[in-house]
């Protein structure tokens, strides 16, 4: 009779019996129909083990024989989850398949008299109809007769569930406390004990000193651990933490430090006072931040700004920069110099109120357009002088793009250039002068030729020749001066000059293609002396004579020099007459004396080619003329 496993005593147990629900589950089982057989064929050892167990407040079941026949009681019932709610009387198998090979295992120990004590095992349970993994230690026990017999196997289980998840928990949270630390450039964290002056640090610090991880904990004395901080810097960072704990305030400073390796680091140090329960200070918590990479590039920043202060106030010119919309916040002190305006009243603004009125719309048009589309900024003006009214100024400015290529800011150098302007508008002037005095020289020259011509009629063509020569030169300086002081001077346009004569009935003599290139200012006059005599030895003898002449110029440029080819065309050469004249002459001269190149004629039956083959030096180096 399965009454037999409960006591009879109801005063002992009270009114309300504690095993009421077990006693009904078990009774209701048909024990005789189980392997484990009818209650009352129990050895008596078994009895007193199950009865032991059914009234034990811990959770504890008994696994009758090899079957592992569960008898459990209510503590047990409610950790093991469902599946126990209706374990009474069924093998243990049945009940939990998952745990099969587990419960196979040990209950085979038991009847082999080994017994098992488990930490934290985790067991796969259903509760509520969920499934979850729970944690328990456990102890199993062969169940012994008095003749050493074994009838089953004693399960004793306390939940850790909550333990190991809130174990995980902080494990967790101090992996992300480790996370953010080493994302924040955080080395460590410190503990300072006031009374003892011993300072506990955490492993990553004291890795940092090369510190076994047991003395970090056991805690170091303050000054022997402060013996790590730079020399200059180790009194200081002391006297900080005496006065932070004499004001009871929080702690911070910045610091030097030698590491284990030998390097140089910077550190910020803060931490927050904890009170003791007087309200006194007993300690300090705090962390440690490496902030070596700041204060590198902090320094680098002072430097380079040190560098840019010396600079800009070195240079003579007015240095200025503005915001990516044209406000300007900065001026150096030439600014004050030449305006004689403070940097206190300057507004982003002031600058336009300094423009020569003539100049303003000018120079607020090129601006606008530079800050619309990022041109450099290169302009004349006049700007007003503190002293002498208006000085002209020359002004450039580029401005400073980001990773994008937006503009971000405009930097820009205004120069005086009063006096250059000064110098340019004598030399302009005394240009004119001689300029109309260079004219009066050829007219003067030319009415001296046709005096002398009067006088000797046989001479008119020689004389001729000469004025055609005269008027080649007079083009010439013409050419330098429209080109400006010290401009070359485009090589097609001097041809284009010197063939200009000959032009008629809406024919152009010379098709000039090729290169672009441009004469140095020194060469011009000699340049057109050769064209002349090449275009007037073709007038007399060549294309420009013949009725179906043709005349090509080629020109072309490489990296030793310019080539030249003059070739006519639609005409019967006269090679005697071609090179034994002065033209012959003048060539030689010029270009193989004076411009050291060389050339050659090819004649043939349908006409001439000449080539001229001059060096690099005559030419600008940059064949940028728009003409």
């Amino acid at each position: 009779m399965a009454e037999r496993l409960f006591a009879g005593n109801d005063e002992l147990f009270g009114a309300a019996d504690a095993v009421s629900d077990i006693r009904a589950a078990i009774l209701a089982v048909d024990w005789e129909r189980t392997a484990a057989g009818p209650v009352s064929e129990w050895p008596s050892a078994l009895r007193s083990t199950v009865r032991t167990m059914l009234y034990a407040a811990s959770p504890m079941a008994v696994l009758i024989g090899r079957e592992g026949i569960v008898v459990c009681n209510e503590a047990a019932r409610e950790i093991f989850g469902d599946a126990w709610q209706k374990a009474q009387g069924k093998p243990v198998f049945e009940s939990l398949p998952v745990a099969r090979k587990f419960y196979r295992e040990k209950i085979d120990d038991a009847f082999r008299g080994r017994s098992h004590r488990l930490q934290d095992q985790p067991i796969r349970l259903i509760r509520d109809g969920e499934a979850t993994t729970c944690w328990f230690n456990l102890g199993l026990s062969p169940i012994i007769g008095d003749g050493g017999e074994i009838f089953g196997t004693l399960l004793a289980a306390s939940e850790t569930t909550s333990h190991i998840r809130t174990r995980r928990a902080l494990t967790l949270a101090q992996e992300r406390v480790e996370v953010a630390l080493e994302a924040g450039g955080i080395v460590g964290t410190w503990d300072f004990d006031v009374r003892s002056r011993k300072m506990v640090i955490d492993g990553a610090l004291a890795a940092q000193y090369a510190i076994p991880s047991d003395e970090a904990r056991s805690g170091i004395l303050i000054e022997t651990l402060f013996e790590n901080l730079h020399d200059e810097d180790r009194g200081r960072v002391l006297a900080a933490v005496d006065e932070a704990v004499l004001r009871r305030e929080k702690f911070h400073s910045r610091f030097r430090t030698i590491t284990s390796d030998g390097a140089l680091h910077w550190y910020v140090a803060s931490g927050r006072p904890i009170l003791d329960e007087e309200s006194g200070i007993a300690g300090f918590a705090g962390i440690v931040i490496d902030t070596t990479d700041q204060s590198e590039v902090a320094a680098a920043l002072v430097d380079s700004n040190l560098r840019f202060d010396t600079l800009v106030e070195a240079v003579p010119q007015i240095i200025w920069s503005t915001d990516r919309h044209g406000n300007h916040d900065f001026f150096n002190r030439r600014w004050t110099e030449f305006t004689g305006i403070a940097h206190e009243d300057i507004t982003p603004l002031l600058w336009t109120e300094l423009v020569h009125p003539e100049d303003h719309d000018r120079v607020h048009n090129a601006w606008s357009e530079c800050l619309t589309t990022g041109a450099t900024y290169d302009i004349d003006y006049r700007f007003r002088h503190h002293r002498d009214g208006y000085r002209w100024l020359r002004v450039i400015a580029l401005p400073m793009r980001d990773a994008q290529g937006t503009i971000t800011r405009w930097y820009g150098t205004s120069t005086d250039i009063e006096d250059a302007k000064l110098l340019e508008a004598e030399r302009e002037l005394v240009n004119r002068e001689l300029d109309h005095r260079i004219g009066n020289l050829f007219a003067l020259v030319n009415g001296l030729i046709s005096l002398s011509v009067r006088d000797q009629p046989e001479a008119k063509p020689f004389a001729q020749e000469i004025r055609e020569r005269l008027g080649s030169l007079h083009k010439a300086h013409r050419l330098i001066k429209a080109a400006g002081n010290d401009q070359p001077v485009p090589l097609q346009r001097v041809m284009e000059e010197v063939l200009a004569p000959y032009n008629r009935s809406g024919k152009d003599w010379g098709v000039i293609t090729g290169d672009r290139v441009r004469i140095r200012k020194e060469s011009v006059s000699a340049f057109a002396l050769v064209f002349h005599e090449l275009a007037t030895n073709s007038a007399k003898y060549g294309a420009i004579s013949a009725p179906d002449g043709q005349l090509f110029i080629a020109l072309h440029r490489d990296a030793e020099g310019v080539t030249v080819e003059w070739r006519e065309e639609g005409f019967v050469a006269d090679r005697d007459s071609r090179e034994r004249g002065f033209g012959s002459k003048l060539m030689t001269a010029v270009v193989e004396g004076q411009f050291r190149g060389t050339f050659e004629r090819d004649f043939g039956p349908e006409g001439m080619r000449l080539t001229l083959r001059l060096p690099t030096e005559l030419f600008q180096e940059r064949d940028d003329d728009p003409a």
